[in-house]
């Protein structure tokens, strides 16, 4: 029985043990775990902001605290340096706002504190950028061009991008750091360019900058190494051939039996009668022993073209079959002015689109030999105190005897933007097309310019015609451009190119631009004049020396682009720095026709006897519309609105059957230039 009795008191003590252990471990368990949760740790941080950022894909960054009491947090952000105030929400987040920041590095910096001040930090740096997009790329055929003095050349490239609307491309012939001419380049980047009559080493850089995100550019330099031509006998049948010769000298030797005849006639290139043809001198040349004098009677006969038989026949394209039209000019010099009548057609052919057919007319302009200032204008300002041009009508002449008018056209708009494509007419408004040089004939079959006009002076080479003849020839010649014409106040018109204060040719530019939201469509007063845009004032004319007055005149030039590359309005000019002639018979101040629009027209009155139904001297039915006679008593509106719209279908239809699409774009003429500049 006493074994037994132990053996009980030995399990007892056992079972004693073993519960005493297990609460031990619970009670330490338990008191571990109060103690765990009274500890108050430092705020936590996190967040996953990307490295790198594509612009416009992400707008917000997101950063969680985590915190025993978040009310208390005391938060510091800064976001490239400069402090963001900004809260969690609910669930402990804080949204940053990165929508405005941009392209670029940036840096976010936090600092959270709690309550016992325990800090935590985060510091994050990423960068948004634009897409990847390819560089500019211009490629040329030949970086060195070899040619003989006084002959032309051609530079041809490729430019290559992604988005070729984004893109410029600009030359320069001097400082390299001023591209200053635009280079007109295709749809798909190619472009082709030259300088004629290379009198000397010259270097040409071409400068291309395209990008849609970011711009990036490619510079191209092409050498003309000018030589002196090689002289012998060029005459592959001579003798004494010399393969290498690239201008005959006259020594060909043949043998008896084979020697040619002779092509006698002047063989000095020099004279004014030189024969290319001629092999043997017959004593015929003739020379000026001086130039005229300017404002001569032998001045103004070298200077006007179409008053000296022959002159050529040109053709109208737009009509079927040859038109053989001749130019005619004279004038007289009386009392200090010139008077010249002209049947008003030129001396090339044409086009008079919409408004066919040109035909003679009898025209005649008197202007003062010396022209004087007008003392109230002073352009290089602006044009107020000027004598703005007619809106519409004729605002000088070339010197072929041709109408030069201002931009507008019949519906107001400006024709010239119109022809570029700056805008688009309206749906039923007069259709207006210019023909090559931007010229077509209006009502009465008048033919006349309303830009440009330099073709007067282009010669084809054998084969070529109009549709040939590219303006960027004129606008790139390497030697001052020629009188086109004058301006009603007597002053001279040149061409597209002038010398600047250091004498180096240069192209001169309009100071007008598009005001803002302006296309065109709305005519002059879509353009606002910038002083020093260009290089041209207010009227669009400058003084400076020319070939015709090197000690320096006032005078005006045509221009196709502004100081900034885009639409060189006026194009001719915009008003009159000389006095008009006092009896203002070029103008409309003693016209018994003027006042339309003020003393008559329509909601008006009739207009005086034998003004028809139309504004005088303008273009009113540009396309050839018939003008619809007033009668003796004020109009019936309703009976012109109901003929207008007759009128209106009629017009349609027959140009739809007459002209059809092809007519619009003859023998698929393509101007490869744009006057669009790129957009900043």
């Amino acid at each position: 029985m006493r074994g037994s009795k132990d053996e009980d008191d030995g399990a007892a003590r056992s079972l004693f043990l073993a519960a005493l252990m297990i609460g031990s471990v619970m009670v330490g368990g338990l008191f571990y775990d109060f103690e765990s949760e009274g500890v108050n740790l430092a705020p936590i941080i996190e967040s996953e902001i990307p490295n790198d950022i594509l612009v416009g894909s992400l707008n917000t960054l997101e950063i969680s605290l985590d915190d025993e009491d978040m009310s208390s947090l005391d938060i510091e952000m800064t976001l490239n340096g400069n402090s963001v105030n900004v809260q969690p929400n609910a669930t402990g987040v804080i949204i940053v706002d990165i929508s405005q920041i941009g392209v670029g590095n940036h840096a976010l910096k936090i600092i959270v504190t709690d309550s016992l001040g325990q800090e935590s930090r985060l510091s994050s740096s990423f960068n948004i950028h634009y897409p990847y997009e390819d560089p500019t790329v211009m490629i040329v055929e030949d970086n060195e061009i070899v040619l003989e003095r006084g002959d032309s050349a051609t530079i041809n490239g490729t430019l290559i991008h992604p988005d070729l609307g984004t893109c410029d491309l600009g030359w320069s012939d001097s400082d390299v750091n001023e591209f200053s001419l635009n280079l007109p380049f295709s749809d798909q980047g190619d472009f082709s360019w030259g300088p004629s009559e290379i009198e000397s080493n010259m270097t040409i850089s071409i400068l291309a900058t395209c990008g849609t995100w970011e711009d990036s550019s490619d510079l191209e330099v092409v050498y003309f190494n000018v030589t002196e031509p090689v002289e012998g006998c060029t005459d592959s049948e001579a003798n004494n051939y010399n393969v290498n010769a690239t201008k005959d000298d006259g020594s060909c030797e043949y043998d008896e039996e084979s020697e040619p005849e002779p092509i006698t006639g002047c063989t000095n290139e020099s004279a004014n009668n030189y024969d290319e043809n001629a092999t043997e001198d017959d004593g015929s040349c003739e020379y000026d022993t001086n130039s005229p004098e300017t404002g001569s009677l032998a001045w103004w006969s070298k200077t006007l073209i179409c008053d000296e038989d022959p002159v050529p026949s040109v053709d109208d394209y737009t009509t079927e079959g040859e038109d053989n039209h001749e130019c005619h000019l004279s004038f007289v010099i009386d009392d200090g002015n010139i008077t010249i009548s002209t049947n008003g057609l030129p001396n090339h052919d044409f086009e008079s689109t919409l408004g066919c057919c040109a035909s003679a007319q009898s025209d005649t302009y008197t202007i003062p030999l010396t022209p004087v200032d007008d003392s109230d204008c002073n352009p290089s300002i602006s044009s107020e105190g000027c004598v703005m041009a007619p809106i519409r009508g004729t605002i000088a002449f070339a010197v072929t005897g041709v109408a030069i008018y201002g931009p507008e056209d019949g519906p107001g708009g400006d024709a010239v933007a119109l022809e570029e494509g700056a805008y688009e007419q309206e749906e039923g408004e007069q259709q207006v097309d210019l023909g090559v040089c931007h010229g077509h004939s209006g009502p009465g079959g008048v033919y006349h310019y309303h830009a440009d006009a330099n073709c007067i002076h282009w010669h084809g080479e054998e084969g070529e015609t109009m549709y040939d003849y590219n303006l960027d020839s004129q606008r790139t010649l390497s030697t001052h451009s020629k009188i086109v014409g004058f301006a009603l106040d007597g002053y001279s018109i040149y061409g597209y190119t002038g010398w600047n204060d250091e004498g180096e040719v240069v192209e001169m530019t309009s100071s007008y631009q598009l005001k803002d939201g302006a296309d065109g469509s709305g005519g002059i007063n879509d353009y606002e004049y910038i002083q020093g845009l260009g290089t041209l004032d207010a009227c669009n004319g400058i003084f400076s020396e020319t070939p015709d007055w090197p000690e320096g005149v006032y005078h005006y030039h045509t221009t196709m682009f502004n100081g900034d590359g885009g639409i060189g309005f006026p194009y001719f000019i915009n008003c009159y720095a000389g006095e008009l002639p006092s009896d203002d018979s070029n103008g409309d101040e003693e016209d018994p026709c003027a006042g339309h629009g003020e003393t008559w027209g329509p909601g008006i009155g009739p207009p005086p006897d034998g003004c028809g139904g139309g504004p005088p001297g303008g273009q009113s039915s540009e396309g050839g519309l018939i003008t619809i006679p007033w009668s003796s008593n004020p109009p019936n509106i309703g009976l012109i609105i109901i003929s207008a719209l007759m009128m209106t279908v009629i017009y349609r239809y027959s140009r739809e059957s007459a002209f059809g699409l092809g007519a619009l774009n003859q023998a698929g003429r393509v101007r490869e230039y744009r006057l669009t500049p790129k957009l900043a």
